[in-house]
């Protein structure tokens, strides 16, 4: 059930065989179709520390300062997309999630960490994580610099969310600037 955030009705959260719980497609999906809606409490980084252990881990990376964060102590369906490094979602925007190819009826939904997360600001938080998603091309430790890795940039580039691809164009300017 969703309160603060939107599904997409033909997406369905039920047992996922690698990780737990995850988003499915219950209906074929198009490329660029909206999958979900990110909604809860906009919180500084540092107010992850206050909300409860178990509920840290469905906080969303808006900007170097700012998370998405429940806005109440029961996870919504939003909360179970599972990561991948081989995902088939990306990010419009800070909070809409949408296709990044078409999508099979009965394939997880997915996307990579790494299109949301970067170093915090004024703040000790660091993100790291194990993955297992047993992909391919898994990069085995998911990391807040994970953004900055050139093959990434090219494959996720117009899924990144806005902040990560605003940080990736800047990157890009000063480099290139600087060959003047």
């Amino acid at each position: 059930m969703n309160t603060n955030s939107w599904l997409n009705p033909n997406l369905e959260n039920r047992n996922s065989d690698t990780q737990g719980w995850g988003i499915f497609a219950k209906a074929d999906i198009r490329k660029d179709e909206r999958l979900a809606i990110f909604g809860g409490k906009i919180m500084l980084i540092d107010e992850m520390y206050q909300i409860p252990e178990n509920m840290q881990r469905y906080t969303m990376q808006l900007e170097e300062r700012f998370v998405l964060g429940p806005a109440s102590t029961i996870p919504e369906d939003t909360d179970f997309f599972n990561h991948s490094c081989d995902p088939n979602s990306g990010f419009r925007g800070q909070v809409f999630l949408v296709a990044m190819r078409d999508i099979r009826a009965g394939e997880e939904i997915t996307f990579d960490y790494g299109m949301t997360v970067s170093v915090s600001v004024q703040s000790d938080m660091i993100f790291e994580m194990d993955c297992a998603c047993g992909s391919h091309c898994c990069r085995k430790t998911i990391t807040e610099q994970d953004w900055m890795l050139p093959e990434l940039q090219v494959r996720y580039k117009g899924y990144f969310s806005q902040y990560i691809q605003d940080k990736i164009e800047k990157l890009n300017e000063n480099s290139f600037g600087g060959a003047d």
